[in-house]
């Protein structure tokens, strides 16, 4: 079976509540703090960047950036239940912002939870009916079902807004293959090798298309 890719993960502000930690300088302004936070993360120093943003919301910055942020420093160190706490911080501060909520799905997809998942997919698509990562999300765990009949409506759904994304084109190839349209399927597989010839798991499935003919 076709390991479809995982899907891409965004890079928000973060969130979360003020770290504790302190800053490796002392910034006299929010403005530099949250620069401070921003140098220090290029330099994977996360944790004098989480003291930054601490000091960034004792300087008087936005509580919801600087839950935000905060939560996506965490999710960089890998600290998935802080993450995940900050991130909820933040969606309580702003409850119709999607980013608190996309984080939740970045930390959930990290420990490989399905369940949470898809809880904070149909958060999403609550908000934002045709948010792009929530509709993947959502299709991927119906072929991980092999429900293929709901996989196949959900990627073709994103396709109707995004015709050129491979990765839900693949994913519309496999859902076809399996619920038994070898001849719809193996155009799919043709137009992704026609992007790329050396798609190994495309030449899979192509292949497979082929032999269920001379069967």
């Amino acid at each position: 079976m076709k390991r479809l890719p995982s899907l891409l993960f965004f890079s928000a502000l973060g969130g979360g509540l003020v770290s504790a930690q302190p800053a490796a300088s002392t910034p006299t302004s929010s403005a530099s703090c949250w620069q401070a936070s921003l140098t220090a993360e290029t330099s994977n120093d996360y944790d004098s960047a989480l003291g930054d943003i601490g000091q960034y919301q004792n300087n008087g910055g936005n509580a919801f950036l600087a839950n935000l942020r905060t939560a996506w420093l965490y999710y960089l160190k890998q600290d998935y239940g802080n993450a995940a706490r900050y991130y909820n911080a933040a969606e309580k501060l702003q409850p119709t912002s999607i980013n608190p909520l996309l984080g939740l799905m970045s930390v959930s997809e990290a420990q490989g939870d399905n369940t949470a998942i898809e809880k904070s997919a149909e958060d999403v698509l609550h908000l934002d009916p045709m948010n792009y990562r929530a509709q993947m999300a959502v299709a991927y765990r119906h072929y991980l079902a092999k429900d293929y009949a709901m996989a196949l409506a959900s990627y073709r759904r994103v396709l109707t807004y995004y015709p050129d994304d491979m990765t839900a084109l693949s994913g519309e190839a496999w859902s076809l293959l399996y619920l038994g349209q070898q001849d719809k399927a193996e155009a799919d597989f043709k137009t992704l090798l026609g992007i790329n010839a050396d798609d190994t798991w495309a030449q899979k499935g192509l292949s497979l298309c082929q032999e269920s003919k001379t069967n």
